[in-house]
């Protein structure tokens, strides 16, 4: 059976169980050291935890439960979905005020003022900022859609975001969609198959 050691202020303290060890509340980054080994490891290096921190909420970015190009389409159409819904609440709530677009098709869209387009993709853009950077921040770790695909975002240590980081990685989506979804497709060239609000923001897509 193997035990561990682990430093308390600098100091070795063990061997305890693995356990026992998991009892003590330890983080990602204890330094960590086998009884079956020389060397002292960030707790978050020793496979054999990981099951300990997903049992608390941390989501450890590795090559095999990074999630695809396929899941997080998948998270993102049903994301379509529900802001589109988000987005006509908001522009009959702009239309009790006075503020009326008048878009019935996709012809009309063609035939407003520059200044009513720019306005409407502002409009969409803070829509969806806040929409993705609350519910990243929030225990859902994560959109309405990659909630039901069962994704999270997480940062490089497997804890859920910020609302500062969270928000930076929404800001960062919004204008990968402005640019024509062209920030998407690092997702297939990285190695942690980041797009390019992940790169950003420093997160991570985890398929649980």
């Amino acid at each position: 059976m193997t035990d561990y050691y682990i430093l308390i202020d600098g100091e070795q303290s063990g061997p305890f169980s693995y356990q026992e060890l998991t009892k003590m509340n330890i983080d990602v980054h204890t330094r960590v050291r086998s009884s079956i080994a020389d060397t002292w490891q960030d707790a978050c290096d020793l496979p054999e935890f990981y099951p300990y921190f997903e049992s608390i909420g941390i989501y450890l970015p590795t090559g095999d439960n990074l999630a695809s190009f396929g899941w997080r389409l998948l998270a993102y159409v049903i994301d379509y979905v529900i802001l589109s819904f988000l987005m006509n609440l908001v522009l009959r709530m702009l239309a009790v005020n006075g503020f009326v677009f008048n878009l019935k098709s996709y012809n009309d869209l063609l035939k407003m003022p520059v200044t009513d387009i720019l306005l409407l993709q502002l409009i969409t853009s803070i829509t969806l900022v806040l929409y993705n950077s609350i519910c990243e921040a929030s225990p859902m770790k994560g959109s309405l859609g990659k909630k039901l695909c069962r994704l999270v975002v997480v940062d490089i240590d497997g804890a859920g975001l910020s609302y500062l980081n969270a928000l930076l990685r929404s800001v960062g989506k919004a204008i990968s969609i402005f640019l024509f979804y062209s920030g998407f497709l690092s997702i297939f060239f990285t190695e942690h198959r980041q797009a390019l609000h992940d790169l950003l923001a420093k997160t991570y897509v985890v398929k649980l």
